[in-house]
């Protein structure tokens, strides 16, 4: 289940991190033999399915930190602008014009440097000691009471 509430530790963005070069691997595997196109709508499937659940990891690591999960919405453009350069370059096969036309998102690459940058400080930031306003910290083990 995917929840935008709570709060997330460092290490959970690690093991994420680890389950989604498995699950590319995964989907890479059998397709290795198919076609370039087949190749391209898989991994842009997985790409798609994988944002979610990365935005919420995201907010749950913002809210970690006290701040507010709208934040998350950082990550959005970078992943969109992947795909559509990527559809761009593999099917330019099909229409070889479009390697010569002008796109409109080509400047954003170079945006989503920082902004790539800005998401890692973010992400790796210690986060507030004891309970905030997003729940309990994640870090101290609950004990429950029997």
């Amino acid at each position: 289940m995917v929840s935008f509430r709570g709060r997330a530790r460092v290490v959970d963005l690690i093991y994420f991190g680890l389950a989604i070069c498995l699950i590319r691997l995964v989907a890479k595997l059998p397709l290795e033999a198919r076609a370039w196109d087949v190749n391209w709508f898989a991994n842009a499937a997985v790409d798609i399915v994988i944002l979610v659940p990365c935005l919420a990891l995201f907010c749950r690591r913002l809210h970690d930190q006290g701040l507010s999960g709208w934040w998350a919405l950082l990550l959005v453009p970078g992943p969109l602008v992947d795909l559509h350069q990527s559809y761009r370059a593999v099917f330019a096969v099909v229409n070889p014009e479009w390697l010569f036309q002008s796109d409109p998102l080509n400047g954003w690459g170079m945006v989503m440097i920082p902004v790539g940058l800005v998401v890692l400080v973010l992400a790796l930031r210690p986060g507030t000691r004891g309970p905030n306003r997003y729940g309990p910290d994640p870090r101290k083990e609950q004990v429950l009471a029997v």
